[in-house]
C-alpha cells in the first residue's frame, strides 16, 4: 500500500472505518480510540516519499515521478518545497565556470519564426 491511514491525534497507523457520518467515512483509532473525518488522514509512506525525493533529485520532473510512482505530481511539488524551506540559505561562491549545462530549450512562440534566440551570438 502506498498511503497510510494515520490517526491526527495520536499519528497512530491503526485506523479502521467507523460509519458514515455527512456522507464523509468516519474512521476509528485503535490506539487512542478517536474518532476522525478528515480527508487528510491519508499519508504517503516515507519510503514512497524517498523515492519521490530520489527520482527528483536525479533531474525526472513532477510529471514523470506522477507516473512512475503513481503519486499525484502536486504531492511531490509540495513535499519539495516543504523540504526546500526546512533548508538553510547555502553560502554563495564566487567561482569560475568553465562548463556550464542547461536542460531548457529556446522555443519560439510564433510558428514560422526563426529560433533565433538559440543561435550563437558574437
Amino acid at each position: 500500500m502506498k498511503y497510510e491511514k494515520m490517526c491526527p491525534k495520536c499519528n497512530g497507523k491503526e485506523c479502521i472505518k467507523n460509519g458514515i457520518v455527512n456522507n464523509k467515512q468516519r474512521y476509528l483509532c485503535k490506539h487512542c480510540k478517536y474518532n476522525f473525518t478528515r480527508v487528510t488522514c491519508w499519508k504517503y509512506s516515507d519510503e514512497v516519499r524517498h523515492k519521490a525525493f530520489e527520482l527528483y533529485l536525479e533531474g525526472n520532473g513532477f510529471r514523470r515521478i506522477e507516473r512512475l510512482i503513481h503519486v499525484s505530481h502536486m504531492s511531490v511539488i509540495n513535499w519539495v518545497k516543504q523540504l526546500a524551506s526546512t533548508i538553510q540559505q547555502i553560502p554563495k561562491k564566487n567561482e569560475k565556470v568553465d562548463v556550464l549545462e542547461l536542460d531548457e530549450m529556446c522555443i519560439s512562440s510564433k510558428k514560422n519564426m526563426a529560433l533565433d534566440c538559440c543561435e550563437q551570438k558574437d
